[in-house]
């Protein structure tokens, strides 16, 4: 969130709480507008950052493309140091990329890449040739990391190697299983050469609700890898439904199904976080009962707060209308705005 819009926000939170609980009609109309213009602040400032974040990850693909190009006739240098290093974890194999005087591997988001092959023991000429563009592609990741402190930044190679900034240990690593058929590495916009999202997910490592940009890196008609960022919920909206869920109201954050990303509610956020962690997976969703299951699946669970579920379930109805006015259920209202990039949407719901 920029300055300027922090201060848009505090500057309309702070009028609204100067109108009279007994104001009258025209009053009324004003702060509801008011309310409108705020929310919709908030969802243009989560907005421009995943924005900012996508334009990070495809310049990070960029990069790679280009370094590509100018070593591809290249041999390897020094594949005996690579292959000295070596440590494999059922079929990953990851190498040495610390400091020679650091004698064993870093802990978790230590700040070093990790250079892994999913293709079990044997480092081929060609995932060698990439590990070398993994270590000269090293200083982009840094600084692609340092600009946005989300979460990880992670390129794969079309051959199944990664390389991660931060450090992730191979025991987490091979979580990864093969990584061209996860879902960060198929979300890439291939068709478009464009940026595409996952839909929120929980991060089992223990990171809570992320979700992951991914840009596909092409030459010509080759696919020759994804560039991807994930990015921790938590640390892009907290701020924001913070300054919106005051004074009995609620700020909430869910995607075009319905699926809780982030709640201002502390009872709220806790239910997404305890009813996730114990499905192992982003389960919860702001559904009643008879849309629940067309919105998730099988194992979809539905918010215990039916307040909140109606109030969802109303806003979505309005999603691809031009109606912009609140929608009312059992004497509360909620305002809803589109969160770019995403289909999201901000939810203010207020007494």
């Amino acid at each position: 969130m920029t300055r300027m819009m922090r201060l848009q926000i505090a500057a309309a939170l702070a009028w609204i709480s100067t109108v009279p609980v007994q104001a009258e009609v025209a009053d009324e109309q004003a702060v509801a507008s008011l309310e409108q213009t705020l929310v919709e602040i908030a969802a243009e400032s989560i907005g421009a950052v995943l924005t900012a974040v996508a334009d990070s990850t495809r310049a990070l693909g960029d990069t790679y493309r280009r370094l590509a190009a100018a070593e591809a006739e290249r041999p390897p240098g020094s594949p005996e140091r690579r292959l000295e290093s070596r440590l494999t974890l059922a079929n990953t194999t990851g190498v040495r990329t610390w400091p020679a005087d650091i004698a064993s591997p870093p802990p978790s988001r230590a700040a070093y890449p990790a250079f892994y092959s999913y293709s079990g023991n044997q480092l081929s000429e060609s995932v060698l040739r990439e590990f070398d563009l993994f270590e000269r592609l090293a200083p982009t990741l840094r600084s692609d990391y340092e600009s946005f402190p989300f979460s990880w930044v992670y390129l794969t190679t079309s051959d199944n190697a990664m390389v991660i900034f931060p450090y992730v240990p191979i025991e987490e690593a091979v979580n990864n299983g093969t990584p061209t058929k996860t879902e960060f590495y198929q979300a890439a916009d291939v068709e478009n050469g464009r940026v595409g999202w996952t839909r929120p997910y929980l991060d089992l490592v223990g990171a809570g609700m992320m979700v992951t940009a991914s840009y596909p890196i092409q030459d010509g008609d080759r696919l020759l890898g994804v560039a991807s960022r994930d990015i921790t919920l938590k640390q892009l909206t907290r701020s924001v439904l913070s300054r919106l869920g005051r004074d009995g109201s609620t700020a909430l954050i869910v995607d075009d199904k319905g699926l809780a990303i982030d709640a201002s509610d502390p009872a709220l956020a806790d239910e997404i976080d305890g009813v996730n962690t114990k499905a192992r997976a982003a389960v919860l969703y702001y559904r009643t009962a008879e849309n629940l299951r067309s919105a998730g699946g099988d194992h979809a669970v539905a918010s215990t707060n039916g307040r909140i579920n109606g109030l969802v379930e109303a806003a979505l109805a309005k999603v691809g209308t031009a109606d912009n006015a609140p929608v009312e259920v059992d004497g509360e209202r909620a305002l809803a705005a589109h969160i770019e990039n995403t289909g999201w949407l901000l939810i203010l719901a207020r007494p």
